[in-house]
């Protein structure tokens, strides 16, 4: 399955280097920003898996903060930069992994090398959900799709159980990792078990195909990111 990632990069500095991105075929660019705006707005509609981040003046470190005002989820932030010195101020506003200026090949692999690693630990995550007093510790892989309803949740699992949580969808969202796509106003699912896309019906199948769920136009570009990813 493609993992995701975005560049943000205001003087166009890695533009060059693009051609060592493309080598990594299991990785798929979704965006390229040049300002803060669309830095901000793209990160947040796509939920990249990595965000390639080249801070400036124009566009700095302050957007990470941002970030966490409207969701609590971050990717993985590579902080770029021509000046060593800078690495301190990167990891203290929470990127993951720093790179120098000019980008080289195996800087951009090792940086990678420690992302998987990474996402293996988070392999065992979990998510918490309050229902009727009790908290339920879900695993995220036996998390099939999550359904709103009002001011709740369902959150159906792929043993066929339905817990209800008392939060809204977009709460939960807010919570889930790059592997979770909001397809609908009602619907999020999980990429794992995504089986068939009907474009011309706006349908998404999951779990071999014994599961339908409709997508909006609202929600298309994350409909075209999974067949992206998947494809």
């Amino acid at each position: 399955m493609l993992k995701t990632y975005i560049i943000v990069d205001f003087l166009a500095t890695i533009d060059e280097n693009l051609n060592d991105f493309q080598s990594f075929e299991e990785y798929l660019c979704v965006g390229y920003c040049k300002d803060y705006k669309s830095a901000l707005n793209t990160i947040l509609v796509k939920k990249p898996d990595i965000l390639f981040f080249h801070f400036s003046d124009e566009i700095p470190l302050s957007l990470l903060y941002e970030l966490k005002e409207f969701t609590e989820y971050l990717p993985y932030v590579v902080g770029i930069h021509k000046e060593e010195k800078m690495a301190y101020s990167a990891l203290k506003h929470n990127a993951s992994d720093f790179i120098l200026l000019p980008l080289q090949e195996i800087e951009i692999r090792k940086s990678l090398y420690k992302f998987s690693m990474q996402q293996l630990k988070k392999t065992s995550a979990k998510l918490c959900v309050r229902s009727n007093g009790d908290y339920h510790f879900i695993s995220l892989d036996d998390i099939l799709y999550l359904k709103a309803d009002n001011n709740t949740t369902d959150i159906h699992l792929i043993s066929g159980k339905v817990i209800s949580g008392f939060k809204t969808l977009k709460y939960y969202e807010s919570q889930l990792p790059s592997s979770f796509f909001r397809i609908h106003n009602s619907h999020i699912v999980n990429l794992n078990y995504v089986t068939r896309i009907n474009v011309g019906k706006s349908d998404c199948y999951l779990l071999d195909n014994t599961i339908k769920l409709p997508f909006s136009r609202t929600y298309k570009e994350q409909i075209d990111l999974i067949i992206k990813r998947l494809g």
